[in-house]
């Protein structure tokens, strides 16, 4: 906490006012200090800085202020500059070079990572199949409601779609390897998987209570018994014509269709509708799974059949919990061949109601598309393996300085192992998929080979393997993407660590990195606020409105009320209307108006300060074309690591003539940047010196030293001095002692003077306003 306090001179005649660093404030006898010293607060903090122990700490602080003035105010020569100025230009730039310089390196990195990854995802092309497959093939779904209706759009939509066996005139295709396209360009392979995964059938609350003689089917329940009507229901004949790979028997047939109501084995099913409801609807489970396998060189009729089969056995019933249909479709027109994974999920709920959601995935059958995915990727790792070298040699020099532990305490050293670490898991990442993949395509050349053959699908279980890899490389590929993104973000990162290297672009980073802590503290009181109505909409508006149905999915839409300012008026007042109206005033009140610009004040706050600090510091360009100068003369540039150790042997304030003396053949584009650069700061740490609030602490400081003289003085005239010890001939006390009064009347009189000049330039500032305002009056 900051403590003001006084301390009283020798004289007991002022006594002046110091902040928490001891440095001096006001004076004690001013008007609204002796109003405020009446308070208790100021009667403890005379009391706290009355101790011994406080005393030297006020006293360092005046020490400083006073070397700050007699630095501002006792500068004789305006062409040189003081040592320890030199010292700070000379080492900025040295890092500025170096970090500028490695802003190439990192620009080159990541747009090496970036071409690679887009390279390998194909990501454009990749939409532009699977938008037109997703809108296509679940058209239709949003008019379920029931199990009926999910047959009826089984029926009519989903089956027509892909096992389609005519052409768009209406006309048989010739052979059965043009049937299951799929708006033209994509075929189905391997079979159309239909799979549910069913609930126990069990007395509610166990048989007791107000609900005990109902069943219930809890979701979260998981059953594997053969079930279905036991009604025997007849079936297609097989015939010869069927198939051209020979014919199956009516018991296999038979035992085909009622394989759909035992249990099977197959892979996990895609989640279910949005991720707030997953813990209110079922959970998707590797087993336990009901299948019926529909394979692409079926007849139609047969297919229609095999449907109405399974509908009339009651394969969906109120037990069935999750339905799941799966189809891979090879796409070989646009860019690599690919497998496309269309999986459309239907979640009962147990309140009533179906959710759906619609999921595409994209495999590709070829890991390169050309030779030149393959140079990025070479490029990619010798990138990564050069930043691995470099590391490793300045840990190295690290060790031998004996300066391991800090270094690896630096932040740069710390983001260039994430950066190191990372790029090894996303190429170890990559090759894993290489891996993967090749086991995907071998089970696609196997299926393809087999359907060619045209075996009975009754006796068949060709492409379920593959359909069990696709899954697999599936579920790796999805969790894969979220580590290149990631990783892309963490480049992000390095490209600020460069820019703190150049003054100008350094503004934004040190802003960010400055407002962050307020913003911090700023967030811990929007939280509980924030949330506070997210529980309020939640109890309000959940009941009738999916976006407040759950409590995270209140808390996303809040943030999305907050950022966007927008809403549907007539949809919230449907119900609880002056409710309503009180919730969504002051919510966008105090979160949407308040809070979200107080964000915007605290970051333009920081920002505004930071940008006055820098002043007029070099722009990016000009750091660039300064760098491109150096590298072209760098025969005849002078390293900064020598200026660096030829400084010491240098005089306090340095001139050109200094320069050219110690590093005889620096060049003149050098020292003018040089003494440039010196000048400028020069002029920065005045102007930080010349703020008013520093400026009266030096004032103040010197005062309280001469004080320090005249009381000195005043002992010796009197004799009640201790020396501390005899006297000797010659001692120099006296002149010592003059000049440093002379040197305090000197300081004091020249400051004196600034302040009387700022004085009147303030009052021609205020007569030019008044005469405006008269102005703007007439």
């Amino acid at each position: 906490p900051s403590h003001k306090g006084v301390v009283t001179d020798v004289r007991g005649e002022t006594e002046m006012a110091f902040d928490s660093d001891g440095s001096a404030l006001f004076e004690q006898n001013s008007p609204g200090y002796a109003a405020d010293s009446k308070s208790n607060g100021t009667a403890e903090a005379l009391g706290l800085l009355g101790r011994e122990s406080n005393v030297p700490r006020i006293y360092q602080a005046a020490q400083t202020y006073r070397g700050v003035a007699k630095e501002l105010l006792g500068r004789k020569d305006p062409d040189a500059v003081p040592r320890d100025v030199m010292h700070r230009v000379v080492s900025t730039q040295q890092e500025r070079f170096y970090g500028c310089l490695s802003l190439p390196g990192n620009l080159v990195f990541f747009l090496l990572f970036s071409v690679a990854v887009i390279l390998h995802e194909d990501i454009t092309n990749t939409y532009m199949i699977e938008s037109g497959l997703r809108t296509h093939l679940s058209e239709g779904a949003e008019e379920m409601n029931d199990r009926e209706g999910i047959w009826t759009w089984l029926e009519t939509s989903l089956m027509p779609k892909l096992f389609a066996q005519t052409d768009p005139l209406g006309l048989p295709y010739a052979s059965k390897t043009e049937w299951s396209r799929v708006l033209t360009y994509n075929q189905l392979v391997g079979p159309a998987l239909i799979a549910q995964q069913r609930s126990n059938r069990v007395w509610c609350n166990d048989g007791e209570g107000v609900s005990g003689d109902m069943y219930c089917y809890d979701q979260f329940t998981r059953s594997n018994a053969e079930f279905g009507s036991q009604d025997v229901l007849t079936i297609a004949t097989p015939s010869s014509s069927e198939y051209a790979g020979g014919t199956s028997t009516t018991a296999e047939r038979r035992s085909y269709w009622d394989s759909a109501f035992k249990v099977q084995n197959s892979r996990r099913l895609a989640r279910t509708i949005r991720p707030e409801f997953d813990i209110m609807l079922p959970r998707v489970q590797k087993e336990d799974n009901f299948v019926v396998a529909i394979h692409p060189n079926t007849p139609y009729n047969l297919i229609e059949q095999h449907l109405n089969y399974v509908k009339q056995r009651e394969w969906l019933d109120a037990q069935t919990k999750l339905v799941n249909i799966r189809a891979l479709l090879v796409n070989a027109e646009v860019g690599r061949p690919r497998l496309q994974m269309f999986s459309f999920n239907i979640a009962f709920s147990r309140g009533g109601g179906l959710f759906t959601y619609v999921k595409m995935n994209t495999i590709f059958l070829k890991s390169f598309p050309d030779v030149g995915t393959i140079v990025v990727d070479i490029l990619f790792c010798t990138h990564l393996f050069a930043i691995f070298v470099v590391e490793l040699y300045r840990l190295g020099r690290s060790i031998g300085r004996r300066e391991a532990r800090r270094h690896m305490r630096k932040g740069w050293t710390i983001l260039q192992a994430l950066t190191i670490i990372g790029g090894v898991c996303v190429v170890a990442g990559y090759c894993y998929e290489f891996t993967l993949r090749d086991g995907v395509r071998t089970a696609f050349e196997q299926v393809a080979a087999t359907q060619l053959q045209d075996n009975p699908a009754d006796t068949s279980n060709n492409g379920i393997s593959l359909i069990e890899k696709a899954d697999n490389m599936n579920e790796y590929m999805g969790n894969f993407r979220i580590v290149t993104g990631l990783y892309c973000l963490l480049c992000m990162v390095r490209f600020f660590t460069s820019f703190s290297a150049q003054p100008r672009l350094a503004v934004v980073t040190t802003t960010l990195e400055v407002s962050a802590f307020d913003i911090v503290h700023f967030l811990i009181v929007l939280a509980p606020t924030w949330l506070a109505y997210a529980l309020a909409g939640c109890f309000i508006f959940g009941r009738r409105m999916e976006e407040f149905a759950t409590l995270d999915a209140s808390i996303g839409y809040c943030f999305k009320l907050m950022i966007e300012g927008e809403y549907d008026w007539p949809y919230y007042a449907e119900e609880n209307y002056f409710t309503t109206m009180f919730w969504m005033w002051t919510f966008m009140v105090l979160l949407n108006l308040i809070m979200l610009n107080l964000v915007l004040a605290i970051i333009l706050d920081v920002y505004g300060s930071i940008r006055r600090e820098t002043g007029k510091s070099e722009t990016a360009w000009l750091t660039l074309w300064r760098m491109l100068l150096q590298l072209y003369r760098r025969r005849v540039w002078v390293r900064s690591a020598q200026l660096l150790e030829a400084l010491p042997n240098m005089p306090d304030e340095i001139k050109e003539d200094d320069l050219l003396a110690t590093s005889p053949n620096m060049c003149k584009e050098q020292l003018h940047i040089l003494m440039e650069a010196c000048y400028f700061q020069v002029s920065m740490d005045d102007m930080a010196a010349a703020d008013g609030q520093r400026a009266m602490k030096m004032a103040l400081s010197c005062k309280l030293a001469i004080d320090q003289v005249t009381t000195t003085v005043k002992a010796l005239h009197e004799g009640t001095i201790e020396t501390g010890g005899d006297d000797k001939p010659g001692s120099t006390w006296v002149k010592k002692l003059a000049g440093e009064m002379a040197e305090q009347n000197h300081l004091m009189m020249k400051l004196q003077s600034k302040l009387k000049m700022v004085e009147k330039q303030w009052e021609i500032i205020l007569e030019k306003e008044a005469e405006e305002q008269e102005d703007n009056n007439e």
